[in-house]
Formats: structure tokens, sequence, C-alpha cells
């Protein structure tokens, strides 16, 4: 089978870009051809992947990606590909993998937070126009199959675009468990010498792109709390507002507990010298980063708009919070206050998302197109 997956700017230090690489290197391995069409690629890959790059073209946000959707289509038609999977939204896809979720429901949230006139200012962005208005015609066309990747999401495309039943499913994302694991105490040792870390202290992890809806700014307040005193934060990732972030440590006098490590090749050596994890986000489908720290025997720390917060409710590994500083820093000091026990949950919550049972589920999909 040949499968083509679209992501329109592929950076690999983004949860989607890894679950891309992540499940195509499974599948060649399986025996499918994957293409991957981009309209700029900023590094990773897998063996066997074909990439292709389609023209940049248009002036404004909107017009970018209306010129994005047309080269696609085109390339699409020429190339024979025997199933496509996009992830971005656009018109005459096989399979929509919704892991982004639903547009409408985050210019909905977005729109709260940043009040009456800035929530007036979202509804009439032409670019947030057009990408709602794509999604509505998704549903329309009648070809495309809506993949959910947490029930949040499927709850959202239910009820924000009516998508019925038999064009919906759900695959939750996956994460490899040989690669993911809990450091020994030698690895942790040394992991926390090679960021500077005091021997000792609590460690909490922020891993991702996208500080401000990912809650970063957010986790520096949180550990100005009296509750919080001595604990260390590592926030790797790559962001434009990364000056912003390091403006406010030094503002609040954290510049000796908060690490801004930039974007990583490689986060495992943050999961090694961490104790937990934390994702006050403020819509997170299903994130990627939270798997893989609850792999690395990470209890999570998230908001209730994130699809992983139901499971950390049903099994304890970790605490789920809302995004203001104070519940941000009482849920991190409730679940430092019982590491042990919430490590240990999470690594079992972990075996749920195994990346070898997701990557089955994609290919029992695949099957229902053949």
């Amino acid at each position: 089978m040949r499968l083509a997956i679209i992501r329109r700017r592929f950076d690999p230090h983004g949860g989607a870009e890894r679950f891309i690489l992540t499940a195509a290197g499974a599948l060649i391995s399986a025996g499918e051809a994957v293409t991957v069409i981009a309209e700029n690629w900023t590094g990773g890959d897998a063996p066997g992947l074909d990439r292709r790059l389609v023209s940049r073209g248009g002036f404004t946000r909107a017009g970018k990606n209306r010129h994005f959707q047309k080269a696609v289509g085109d390339l699409i038609a020429g190339n024979g590909f025997d199933l496509v999977q996009t992830h971005e939204r656009l018109v005459g896809a096989d399979i929509f993998r919704a892991g982004d979720g639903v547009h409408a429901a985050w210019v909905d949230r977005l729109g709260r937070e940043r009040g009456p006139l800035g929530a007036l200012t979202l509804r009439f962005d032409p670019m947030h126009r057009l990408v709602m208005d794509t999604e509505r015609r998704m549903v329309a066309d009648g070809r495309t199959l809506f993949v959910a990747n947490s029930e949040l999401v499927a709850g959202e495309l239910r009820d924000w675009l009516s998508v019925p039943e038999a064009r919906l499913r759900v695959i939750e994302n996956g994460v490899d468990l040989d690669r993911f694991r809990p450091a020994s105490g030698e690895e942790k040792s040394v992991a926390r010498q090679n960021f500077g870390l005091p021997g000792g202290v609590p460690v909490v992890a922020f891993v991702g792109s996208g500080f401000e809806r990912k809650g970063a700014f957010k986790l520096v307040e949180a550990l100005r709390s009296s509750n919080l005193a001595g604990v260390h934060a590592l926030i790797a990732g790559r962001d434009r507002r990364a000056a912003r972030l390091a403006a406010l440590v030094d503002r609040l006098g954290l510049g000796n507990r908060v690490h801004l490590l930039g974007g990583l090749d490689d986060v495992r050596p943050v999961y090694a010298a961490a104790d937990l994890y934390a994702l006050p986000s403020l819509y997170d489908p299903m994130p990627n980063a939270a798997l893989e720290a609850l792999a690395s025997g990470l209890p999570a720390v998230v908001t209730p708009d994130t699809g992983i917060a139901v499971h950390i409710v049903e099994t304890g590994a970790g605490a789920v919070a809302g995004r203001n500083p104070d519940d941000l820093a009482a849920a991190l000091a409730t679940v430092i206050a019982d590491l042990p026990a919430r490590a240990e949950k999470a690594r079992t919550l972990a075996a749920r998302f195994d990346l070898a049972d997701a990557t089955r589920r994609w290919r029992n999909l695949y099957r229902e197109f053949q």
C-alpha cells in the first residue's frame, strides 16, 4: 500500500511530527510505503520514508493556507496513492487525523481566555474562519473518515461538527515503551549533573512547543508558591515566545530554579532528570510528551482540557488542576508528596498506550480501505 501523510510544517520537536515519524517507521518496517507531504521540513526522518515538499505561496495567513491546500491536491492527483491521510484540514483526503482537535473548540477556549474583545477578534480573523469553514466542508464532503486521538476530541467532533458515528473512530496515540522507560539511579544522577541540578531537590519537566497554549508561563508563575520552594523545572521546547518566558523567569527571580533548554533532539535526558511532568495546557487533544513522561515513570499534572486527563483521574497517575498558578502549585505539591506511588501508577497507565497496539489499530483501519 502507498500511503501519503500530510503535515504542512514539519518540525521534529512537535508532538504530531514525532507521532508521524514513529508511526511511519513502524509502518515501513511492516512493509508499507509511506510518503510525507509538507510545505517545509526542518528535520527528522525515518529509514525508508519518502518526503515530498510542495511550493509556498500566498501573502496572508489565509492565502498561504489556501495555496497549501491546492498544492497538496495537485500533488496527490498525479501520484496514485492508495490512501491519503491528512493531519491538516483539507477536503478530499481519505482519513483526517484530528490530532490538533476541532478548531472551533480551540477558538472558543482561546476566546474565553482572552475575554470578550479577544473573542470577537478571533471570530472575525480570516485564518480562523477559513480553518473552521474547511472543517465543515470536510464533513459535508462525505468521503473523509475522522480519527480522534482521544475521547475528548471525539466528543468535540460530534458536538461541534456533527460528524456521524459511521465516519468516526478513536485511536489514541502510542508511545514506545522500550525507548521511554524509567531511568535507573545512575542514569538519573548523570542527567541531573548534566543539567546542573543540585541533588535531592524535586524536579518537574515541561516538554513541548507552544509555550502560551501549553502553559509554560503558568508553570513558571506556579513555582513562586511557598509550597514549591526549592522545586526546580526543566523546560524543553522551541518557541517564538522563548525570550518572553526567559524575561518572566528573571523578573520573578527564578533563574536558579528554572532551566530553559530550548529545542532538544532527544528529550529522554529531561525525563531521566525529572520526578514529575507538568502540562497546564489550555487545550491539548492527546499530548505525546505526556505519554512519554508517563512511560518514563513520571506522574503528570495536567488540565481538564487535555485528552489524557480522564485517564489521570481514573488511575491516580498524577493530578488534574486548573491553569491558574495557585491551583497548579497545589497539584504539583500534592504529587511531589506522593511520588513513589504515583510514579508506579504512571508506568502502569503508559502500558495502555503501547505503540505496538496503536500501530496495529492504524493498520486495521487502513485495511478498511483495501
